[in-house]
């Protein structure tokens, strides 16, 4: 029999087979009719007991406890009215975000430089495209006769940019330098012929680009100048990113032009230069070797700066400094 059984029979709802089934197990088992006594006794008192009377000192022992415990803190008052912030709290923050934007800086500047390499070999595609389209018409890449008083390398973009192959002058600026060209965008070659012979050397401004150029070859016979043929066989370096150069501006040395130096091209701090062949593509280069026929692409085999001795050697010169034999 369960504890149920003993409410039941305490409060008159046991019907007579189970009182006669705990009546059989109360005589067996001493606890459980200790237990019913009890509850019995319990249930009597709280069904014939009218409503108890609180004990008479109940309200002196209730005031004499709220006394003794007014000065002590309520448990409402351990908790502070607005969150509390240390320094040290702020130290770490200040860290952390520190930290982040340490670690976000060198991933944007990358995607950056990558984002203007791409740029830089879209350019060089654009160019290449507006080569072939003059030297299928002429029958050679443009350049202009060393003894024209504007014979600069940077003449074959204003050739290209009269003509109406080249679109946008910009297409001539390499992002990757942070240093855009002029705004004003190329002159018209006979401005060039009528400023550099009013003063030799003044229209380099308006030549300055980031690409450098074919400067042409020697011809094996006469050994003068001539310029890169449309059907030239195998692929020769066309254009690139200008090499490091110091431009001689002695007076009086406008013809002279300057000297390449050592190294790659400084339009990629140094890592090196993309290079548009004469097929039309472009790779990038991390030195200035090309092929076995070609070691420096800025310098002829003489290793000068001068037209290449073969067709072979290219020689990619910046646009301030001049065609010549």
């Amino acid at each position: 029999m369960n504890d149920a059984a003993l409410f039941d029979e305490a409060f008159g709802q046991l019907d007579d087979d189970r009182r006669e089934q705990l009546d059989l197990a109360a005589a067996s088992d001493p606890s459980l009719s200790d237990r019913r006594a009890r509850l019995r006794r319990a249930v009597s008192l709280l069904l014939e007991t009218d409503d108890p009377e609180p004990p008479s000192d109940l309200a002196a022992r209730t005031t004499a406890r709220m006394l003794r415990h007014a000065d002590e803190p309520r448990i409402l008052e351990f908790a502070p009215s607005r969150p509390r912030m240390r320094w040290v709290d702020v130290g770490v923050a200040a860290a952390v975000m520190l930290i982040g934007m340490m670690s976000l800086v060198p991933a944007v500047r990358h995607q950056q430089q990558s984002v203007d390499k791409l740029i830089c070999t879209d350019n060089l595609r654009q160019i290449g495209l507006a080569m072939n389209q003059y030297a299928a018409t002429h029958q050679s890449f443009p350049y202009v006769d060393p003894a024209c008083p504007a014979s600069y390398v940077g003449s074959a973009y204003v050739l290209l940019n009269e003509v109406g192959l080249l679109h946008d002058h910009r297409t001539l600026d390499c992002p990757c330098d942070g240093e855009p060209i002029p705004t004003r965008g190329l002159p018209r070659f006979a401005e060039l012929l009528d400023q550099e012979q009013h003063g030799p050397g003044s229209c380099r401004e308006d030549l300055r680009v980031d690409y450098a150029y074919h400067l042409g070859n020697l011809h094996p016979e006469t050994k003068r100048l001539i310029p890169l043929p449309f059907n030239v066989e195998n692929r020769v370096p066309l254009v690139a990113d200008q090499p490091p150069f110091r431009l001689d501006t002695a007076k009086g040395s406008a013809s002279n032009g300057g000297v390449i130096l050592v190294g790659n091209s400084p339009n990629h701090a140094g890592a090196g230069q993309n290079v548009l062949f004469t097929d039309g593509r472009v790779e990038w280069r991390r030195t200035r070797w090309v092929s076995s026929s070609d070691y420096d692409i800025y310098l002829n085999q003489c290793d000068r700066t001068g037209p290449g001795v073969h067709l072979q050697d290219a020689v990619l010169t910046p646009c301030v400094m001049r065609f010549r034999d």
